[in-house]
């Protein structure tokens, strides 16, 4: 006679149907007939493939690996949910804590054939304080949603185990608002920020950081049904900010922007943001249309008196031309003018700015808002003579 014991609940198993074991739970898996617990729950750590696999299962364990620049970024901006995130040795990230379950009949059988079943047992043996759950009225020690350890090793989505679970986390989506969507923004094809509403004052980064930031451990994006982790620095906040920002690179080959490659106009995008303690943050917004080709600058530094020359698509052009498009010229991050004041001239697919106009050097900012293509900023920045670096 077999027994598995976990806790205070034990149960006998035969290979082969017997009195005290007639229950067939498989092949050659026969158990007692006593009540089961309703699941299993534990904590385990993860590492980002395993957490993202069943929402992203296009993705493969090398592409969670940072970039040598991205590691470089962390090292001046390190994730700031230190409690749930770490670096690992191989330069990506895993997550702690992870709220986790397995099914009790699963449970019995991999324990019953540790051999058939390789993978679980190595995932369950990682499960930290892997408890019975028997009642379900015990929903403070369910928590909020878990991840099933299956059969073939892997996790699944997250899900609530029973009603009511929602009520375990805070609530906090009704005072965060999706804004400042950018297309073509720096080195980036789309980007955006989140933050709360005016009405909660929330201003500063301490304040930022203290309300939300710092319980923050994912971020995901889906598009045409797919979906893709950002992973730190993809995302990220940092002072004096106080919102959360994110970005999708542009002009690379790693996997996790390929869907930003290209997109249509009005196509749906839904942002999934997770915090410890908090409920699920979900937006969805509709994308606006791209251009023909990726606006530029023609330099990326200018000198002073230089022509700043900028090359965009000529539907918006017409926008400008037709004064149909909101166009700024930021001196300082608080300080605009109205770009239709200033001197420039449209060509067939440039817009082009005299030179004279800027008095000194420095950093400038260039807004266009078009209802057709978005928002675009760029960056113009002018030194003096002889200092640009060609």
């Amino acid at each position: 006679m077999n027994e598995i014991k976990i806790n205070d609940f034990f149960i006998k198993y035969e290979t082969v149907q017997t009195e005290q074991c007639p229950l067939k739970l498989a092949d050659q898996v026969y158990i007692e007939n006593i009540p089961l617990p309703r699941y299993l729950i534990g904590e385990a750590t993860m590492s980002f493939y395993d957490f993202y696999h069943a929402d992203c299962p296009e993705l493969q364990e090398s592409d969670y690996r940072l970039s040598e620049k991205f590691q470089q970024i962390i090292g001046r901006f390190p994730h700031t949910n230190q409690q749930k995130i770490m670096l690992n040795e191989y330069g990506s990230y895993s997550i702690m804590h992870v709220p986790v379950y397995v099914n009790t009949k699963d449970f019995i059988l991999a324990k019953s054939n540790p051999a058939i079943y390789p993978d679980f047992s190595a995932k369950q043996a990682a499960i930290q304080s892997l408890t019975p759950i028997d009642e379900v009225e015990q929903t403070a020690i369910i928590g909020y949603k878990r991840k099933r350890l299956y059969l073939d090793g892997t996790y699944g989505p997250r899900i609530l185990l029973e009603d009511g679970l929602e009520t375990n986390v805070q609530s906090i989506q009704v005072k965060l608002e999706y804004v400042n969507e950018m297309y073509y923004f720096a080195h980036y094809s789309y980007a955006a920020m989140v933050q709360f509403l005016p009405e909660y004052e929330i201003t500063t980064y301490d304040q930022f950081h203290e309300a939300y930031g710092k319980y923050v451990y994912s971020f995901t994006m889906t598009k045409n049904g797919q979906t893709i982790p950002l992973l730190w620095p993809d995302y990220l906040y940092h002072k004096p900010e106080n919102h959360l920002e994110f970005g999708l690179l542009a002009n690379t080959d790693e996997a996790r922007y390929r869907l930003f490659d290209r997109w249509e106009a009005n196509e749906s995008i839904k942002i999934e943001i997770l915090a410890e303690g908090f409920e699920d943050v979900r937006f969805e917004t509709h994308l606006k249309q791209p251009m023909s080709f990726p606006p530029k600058l023609s330099k990326s530094e200018y000198s002073l008196g230089d022509e700043i020359c900028l090359s965009i698509d000529q539907g918006l052009i017409k926008e400008l031309a037709e004064g149909n498009a909101l166009f700024e010229l930021f001196k300082t991050k608080k300080t605009s003018v109205n770009g239709y004041s200033l001197e420039y001239k449209l060509t067939e697919n440039q817009l082009v700015l005299s030179g004279e106009q800027f008095e000194k050097p420095g950093r400038y900012q260039l807004k266009i808002k078009s209802d057709t293509y978005g928002q675009l900023l760029f960056l113009v920045t002018i030194k003096q003579e002889g200092l640009v670096q060609e």
